[in-house]
């Protein structure tokens, strides 16, 4: 069977000129299909090979793969998703706090919960500020007598 097949065009790797060129046509549009950022299996269905395929023309072509990427985080070796610097545990936290690193910030620390207001007052950095900011300006109004203790600079 494999030696009357044997000597037919596009069968195991003999290939007409024709094909050849067909192949390389389609090999570029799966290239610049990749690199615009669409999916392997999407571009295999619309040239019609399976993404396996389309995976070993990408890679023969030396383009980068997803997984070759490494997470924007030095001490990460995790891959991010396509458009994203981040693997995706760093990009999330990234998308909530700002931060690839942040964490999230403590009950008590956080303006306007129950736990802030332990002990009578919000203790937030915010809320801290303005009551000390309060308080110097309050000290700053009485009269130099009354003070309980001396301004600065006096003596």
């Amino acid at each position: 069977m494999v030696a009357q097949h044997a000597g037919m065009p596009g069968f195991r790797g003999h290939h007409s000129a024709e094909q050849l060129a067909a192949n390389a046509r389609r090999d570029v549009e799966v290239l610049r299909r990749y690199e615009a950022g669409e999916t392997l299996a999407g571009i295999g269905a619309v040239v019609g090979l399976t993404r396996e395929r389309v995976r070993q023309i990408v890679r023969a072509s030396g383009a980068p793969m997803p997984w070759d990427y490494k997470c924007a985080v030095s001490s990460c070796e995790r891959s991010p998703r396509t458009p994203n610097r981040y693997c995706q545990s760093h990009q999330r936290r990234f998308e909530r706090y700002g931060d690839p690193l942040g964490t999230k910030p403590r009950l008590m620390d956080q303006h306007g919960t129950l736990a802030s207001y332990k002990g009578g007052r919000c203790r937030c950095e915010l809320c801290r500020r303005r009551n000390a900011e309060r308080v110097l300006e309050y000290q700053h109004r009485m009269h130099p007598e009354t003070r309980r203790y001396a301004p600065r600079g006096s003596g």
